[in-house]
Order: C-alpha cells, then sequence, then structure tokens
C-alpha cells in the first residue's frame, strides 16, 4: 500500500459550492501510465478481461481495507481514454494495441466497483499533454492532433493542447460532457492542468498577438488556464451540480520572501494561479 499513501502528500485542490465538506476526503489516485498501479493483464481473451478486472477489484480493495474513500480512477492519459467514447481511442495499456476494445468499459466498472464498496470514484483526466510523437503516431487517425490540428502543438518533442485557443476548452469539455453525462461518477479531477514547465518558446504567439489585448505573455497564459478552469467547472455544475470538481496543482505557488521554489512553482513555471485565479473564481476551495 506504500504506492497509494506517498500520492496523498501532493496537493489537492477542490472546488466546491458548500462551505465545508461534508466529510474528509482520503483519496488515492489509481494510475494507468505504464501499468505503474493498473492493468498488468492484458484485456485479450474472456480469461484475461477476468482477470484485468480482478487487479482492479483487488486494488479497491486494499484501498477499502486502508480506509480510503474516494478513489481517482485514471480515465484519461494523453490523447486516449479509459471509457466508450465517440471522441478519442481506448488507450493500448488495456489490449497492447492503440484504440482496442478491452471487451468492457473500465470507467464504468471502475464506478461500479467503487460504489460497492462505499467509496466515491471521480474521472481522472490528464488535459493539455498529449505524448510524444512515437505515442501520438500510435494513435493514428484518431489523435487529436489528426483531428483537429489547430488546437494542437508541438513543444520539444512532445504535443500539447494549445491553451491559449480558444476551441481548446470546448474539446475539453466535449471529454468532460462523456464522462458526467454517461457515468454514475461523484467527481472529475483535472491534471496537467497547465502549461509545460520552462515553456518561454512554447508556440502560441499567433494567439497571444490576437488575444491578448494588451496583457503580457505570462498573465494572458494564466488566464488561459483559469478560464479552461472556469469553463469546465460551470458546465460540470450545469448538467450534475453535486458532481464534485478538483484539481491537482503545482504544490509550490510562487518565491517566498524565505522560502525559493528553486525555479518550479505554479505562478511563473507552468502558468498556474490557483490562489488568486481558480480559488477567487468559485469562492471556495479545499487544498489536500
Amino acid at each position: 500500500m506504500r504506492r497509494y499513501l506517498f500520492i496523498l502528500l501532493f496537493p489537492f485542490l477542490y472546488f466546491s459550492a458548500t462551505a465545508q465538506p461534508k466529510q474528509e476526503v482520503r483519496a488515492a489516485w489509481v494510475t494507468a501510465v505504464y501499468g505503474l498501479d493498473w492493468p498488468r493483464t492484458k484485456a485479450t481473451t474472456p480469461q484475461s478481461i477476468r482477470r484485468q478486472k480482478e487487479e482492479l477489484t483487488d486494488i479497491l480493495d486494499k484501498l477499502k481495507d486502508a480506509n480510503f474513500n474516494t478513489v481517482l480512477f485514471q480515465t484519461r492519459t494523453r490523447g486516449d481514454v479509459l471509457y466508450r467514447s465517440d471522441i478519442e481511442p481506448f488507450n493500448a495499456i488495456l489490449t497492447g494495441r492503440a484504440g482496442g476494445d478491452p471487451g468492457y468499459d473500465p470507467l464504468a466498472f471502475a464506478v461500479e466497483e467503487c460504489h460497492k464498496r462505499g467509496m466515491e470514484c471521480h474521472a481522472w483526466m490528464v488535459t493539455i499533454p498529449l505524448g510524444n510523437k512515437k505515442h501520438v503516431a500510435s494513435l493514428g487517425k484518431q489523435s487529436v492532433t489528426k483531428r483537429m490540428k489547430s488546437i494542437c502543438v508541438p513543444y520539444k518533442n512532445e504535443y500539447f493542447l494549445n491553451p491559449g485557443h480558444p476551441s481548446t476548452k470546448e474539446y475539453l469539455m466535449k471529454l468532460v460532457r462523456e464522462v458526467v453525462g454517461r457515468y454514475d461518477v461523484d467527481g472529475v479531477h483535472f491534471d496537467y492542468l497547465r502549461y509545460p514547465e520552462h515553456a518561454p518558446r512554447f508556440p502560441d504567439q499567433y494567439d497571444f498577438r490576437r488575444l491578448s489585448k494588451g496583457r503580457t505573455t505570462d498573465q494572458w497564459r494564466r488566464d488561459n488556464i483559469t478560464e479552461i478552469v472556469r469553463y469546465i467547472y460551470k458546465g460540470v455544475k450545469a448538467m450534475k451540480p453535486w458532481v464534485k470538481v478538483s484539481t491537482c496543482p503545482v504544490g509550490k505557488y510562487r518565491d517566498t520572501s524565505r522560502y525559493s521554489s528553486y525555479g518550479w512553482n505554479a505562478f511563473f513555471t507552468v502558468y498556474q494561479d490557483p490562489q488568486d485565479g481558480w480559488a477567487k473564481a468559485f469562492k471556495t476551495r479545499y487544498i489536500r
């Protein structure tokens, strides 16, 4: 269980319409990246499908025994997903092949099994990064970089959604609508909702010239991320007001007079503004 306890050390920003949380949040991320947590077995036969499901329920049983009450289940990775989507392909970790159908819906299964154990299931969605060139190529025509080139940019051998393009928030909201509309999730959790670190040459100059309206590059970029947060939050609440919305900002907000972030902070390095931008937009916040 050590790996699950370790991840709780990261900051957790939870937006709510209530003054106080109704219960203590004891959450764990269950990642599908490289199969680090799950799955270890590829779902290619009835037997392997059953085994893949058992691997997940084994994790959930351990989390329940350790008194966790919330599971952040990885639902979107980098331009691919772990649920039946009309927009993006299945992640290759499920079957060994990008877009391969695992024979069941992992998110639906995770929600059902979490609820059986009295735990909440939140859909954990990586937002801006789309993966390296090899990963993007493996998705072929199903990749958003092929279908919606205008909102995707290459940077340092990787691809990213462009936070400065107005259609980026619309694209992310389409994915969120699928998840919130089709599944009985208790929350949605957004990860990597930021620019890549140390990105002074991030290729967004065209949109900056069109849309910055006198702001500096830094402030315009921070405002772009804040607008995505605002737009998605309002979209979720319009669909299902009870669904919780959270995100995981960089732990160090900015340098203080006594402590340096050594070049790694939310405000300057990745253009996040959770303190003055995100939290004030929703009047309240909870850091976990």
